[in-house]
């Protein structure tokens, strides 16, 4: 089967009462949605390293998808429609780290394209990335998993309605020329080699958040999500959207350091394989916590 991958473009009383005593030591958290983030510890986790930090998302509504008007619009992605998010939810403020990966699994698969503790874990397929999650799931530490398509998107918009989340940004161009916009918020292959950094990945959080305050949202690397692919098609108004019950790839959003400037915004999508490697060096992942 095709993959819908473009290597030419590579571009998660009582009870809540036992709860917060068992993980007052893990999290710094209170107990009502007027929290803004979280901090999830991890045993082993390198004193110096990025904690697993995990910002605050409230339920609402949002458009998802582009307008057949935007510039440069893929016909992979969803047409305009309404979303509707019943539940909040914790999303991670960075990508996961290759010291986090390392602190969960024992070691990390990252040998290239970027590598250090504040990395990003990359060269993991979706089948990786739901080991990590069963095997820190098993921590005690809550419920993590994969963003479905719209929990990403809804985060990656962050209120917003533009191309980017910090603006239609027209006055740049959509492939790899450098622009000092797209610099101050992102990673893709118009800055890959700039301001002496090597090729491939870059350290998380280095570039300038969206709207709440989540890093990284518009390229580093690509970001799995939970979702079956499902080509697009016109859909009226959906409800905590799951994607489709069964398929041959796996959703990821976001772009990466490699890509094209149009791969980095917040309507594209694309899909592979969940145990396709050969451009795992371009994908990581972005856990989601459930709420509280």
């Amino acid at each position: 089967m095709k993959s819908h991958f473009y290597p030419i473009m590579i571009l998660v009383f009582s009870l809540v009462v036992v709860s917060c005593r068992t993980w007052e030591k893990d999290l710094e958290r209170q107990d009502n949605q007027d929290v803004k983030a979280i901090t999830i510890a991890l045993p082993n986790l390198p004193e110096r390293a990025k904690p697993l930090e995990m910002v605050l998302i409230k339920q609402g509504e949002f458009t998802m998808g582009s307008p057949s008007t935007e510039r440069s619009r893929l016909r992979r992605e969803w047409p305009q429609h309404q979303v509707t998010l019943t539940n909040a939810f914790y999303l991670g403020k960075y990508e996961v780290t290759q010291a986090q990966w390392r602190a969960v699994m024992g070691a990390d698969p990252a040998s290239e394209h970027g590598v250090g503790d504040d990395y990003p874990a990359h060269k993991v397929n979706w089948n990786d990335c739901q080991a990590f999650i069963r095997r820190l799931n098993g921590m005690g530490k809550g419920t993590f998993r994969l963003p479905t398509e719209a929990e990403w998107e809804y985060a990656c918009r962050a209120g917003t309605t533009t191309r980017f989340s910090f603006g239609d940004a027209l006055d740049c161009n959509d492939v790899r020329e450098y622009c000092d916009l797209y610099d101050k918020y992102m990673w893709w292959g118009g800055n890959n080699k700039k301001h002496g950094y090597p090729h491939g990945s870059k350290q998380v959080g280095l570039k300038l958040p969206n709207p709440w305050g989540l890093y990284d949202m518009h390229g580093n690397v690509w970001e799995w999500c939970s979702d079956f692919w499902q080509d697009p098609t016109s859909r009226g108004q959906q409800t905590d959207p799951q994607g489709p019950e069964s398929g041959s790839h796996r959703v990821m959003r976001g772009g990466s350091w490699s890509s094209y400037a149009l791969h980095e915004r917040s309507s594209d999508r694309s899909g592979i394989l969940p145990d396709d490697s050969r451009y795992s060096f371009v994908i990581g992942l972005r856990l989601l916590r459930s709420f509280p």
